[in-house]
């Protein structure tokens, strides 16, 4: 079997969640993973990611890497790793580094704004979320509102919840985010209309309940 072929069997393997034939397929053709191509770590990599040990995997991408440092997929893949490593800072990086390849990328620069907001840079955070909305997208809008309510940006936070609710009026994220922000506004019975809305509609996130209870707080409820 051609390694191009290998590749084909160990990805349709990994897509359909049989993880132990993906693994077999790429160890048969390459014993040594670390001397394998970048697209056989890249996809051994997500076996890994898939079998919950992220630390190989996140030594896999930057073998990856180290092949073909000018992937675009594989500056993404180990953002997303190291994002669900925690490892922010890292993530970061990696965001960035596909950014000065291909900063078009759909969804790229969202997550690049999100990381810069878990990591607590919320004026990064919000300037990779104007730059995510220069094509408009809810995902931008709702990095762009969390980044400027981190600020103490409140009525920014609101014109951009909106222009996420302009673009689809149902999405949870934006509702939330501006319920956020006319918490934030001073505005609890407005917000609480809307978080309650939320939990009708079967959303139970921890966040939620706190926005809830704090409108309900300064309600005197």
């Amino acid at each position: 079997m051609s390694h191009e072929a290998t590749l084909d069997q160990a990805e349709l393997a990994l897509n359909n969640g049989d993880f132990a034939s993906a693994e077999r397929e790429l160890n048969k053709a390459w014993p040594d993973m670390s001397r394998a191509p970048g697209e056989a770590q890249h996809l051994m990599a997500m076996v890994r990611m898939a079998q919950g040990r992220t630390a190989e995997a996140e030594q896999l991408m930057r073998g990856a890497l180290s092949a073909e440092p000018a992937s675009l997929r594989h500056h993404i893949a180990l953002g997303h790793i190291l994002t669900a490593m925690r490892n922010d800072a890292g993530a970061i990086e990696a965001y960035n580094n596909a950014a000065r390849i291909n900063a078009n990328w759909p969804g790229l620069l969202v997550v690049l704004s999100q990381a810069y907001y878990r990591n607590k840079q919320f004026d990064e955070a919000e300037q990779a979320a104007r730059s995510a909305v220069a094509t408009p997208n809810v995902a931008g809008w709702n990095a762009l509102s969390n980044a400027q309510r981190a600020q103490g940006k409140m009525q920014d936070a609101l014109i951009s919840a909106e222009e996420a609710l302009k673009l689809d009026p149902q999405d949870p994220n934006a509702q939330h985010a501006k319920a956020a922000a006319l918490m934030g506004l001073g505005r609890p019975q407005e917000a609480l209309a809307i978080f309650d809305d939320l939990l009708r509609r079967g959303i139970d996130l921890p966040v939620l309940h706190m926005n809830r209870a704090a409108a309900l707080e300064v309600l005197g409820r």
